[in-house]
């Protein structure tokens, strides 16, 4: 994957310092729970999340600048999101009693 899409990633960032960043950044955003912009039939064939974010930014599906959404706030919101998930099972569970 790496070596086919390679040109096309450097292009996209400037740098491979900047390349790797993105793409790290990218992936710890896909461990910590955020969704895949990639469609679920190329999802489902990938398990490296490095690849996934790779995948990602040579499918043209990520914005790569200065304008994006802060990292804190995303963590907060993907925190907030996974808390209010386990709420919403823990009440239905409650419900089932």
């Amino acid at each position: 994957m790496a070596e086919q899409n390679i040109d096309k990633l450097l292009a996209q960032t400037g740098s491979k310092y900047r390349l790797s960043v993105v793409i790290a950044k990218r992936a710890l955003q896909l461990r910590a729970g955020t969704q895949s912009v990639l469609p679920a039939e190329q999802r489902g064939k990938i398990h490296n999340l490095v690849t996934m974010a790779m995948r990602e930014m040579a499918a043209d599906k990520l914005t790569v600048g200065e304008q994006l959404i802060d990292e804190e706030r995303l963590a907060t919101d993907l925190q907030r999101q996974k808390q209010a998930e386990k709420a919403a099972q823990e009440r239905s569970h409650a419900a089932e009693l």
